[in-house]
């Protein structure tokens, strides 16, 4: 039998070593997805400076079944939503808003019920 101090040595030189080796693999991957990085990214062209530019474009299916009413309230809804979307990106961006749509709520019931519960649990 060997003695303790002989078997310890070993045990640590075996762990130096695969630690070692976990490290210089995990380095050779960041410079690996560094360079395909390079590589690949695309860079964009910055666009020239252009004041803001709000541009409102509804639908034509929509504008002829809506009364004038509805058709200033949509024109209100889209001006405060633009406004939000600005004021989120520092109110220094050179954003067009072509066209707003809503989008369908995938949620299932249970989540929406989950969410309305959180909320009035605020309150």
């Amino acid at each position: 039998m060997t003695n303790f101090s002989d078997t310890f040595g070993y045990t640590m030189i075996v762990t130096l070593f695969g630690m070692g080796i976990v490290f210089l693999v995990l380095i050779l991957l960041q410079y690996i997805l560094k360079a395909m990085e390079v590589v690949f990214h695309k860079e964009k062209k910055a666009a020239p400076e252009v004041t803001r530019v709000l541009e409102v474009k509804s639908v034509e299916a929509a504008a002829t079944q809506m009364n004038d009413a509805e058709a200033a309230d949509d024109d209100q809804l889209m001006a405060v939503i633009t406004a939000a979307v600005i004021s989120c990106l520092g109110g220094k961006s050179n954003i067009v808003v072509r066209n707003i749509r809503r989008v369908d709520d995938m949620t299932p019931a249970w989540g929406r019920v989950s969410r309305t519960e959180q909320m009035a649990n605020r309150f």
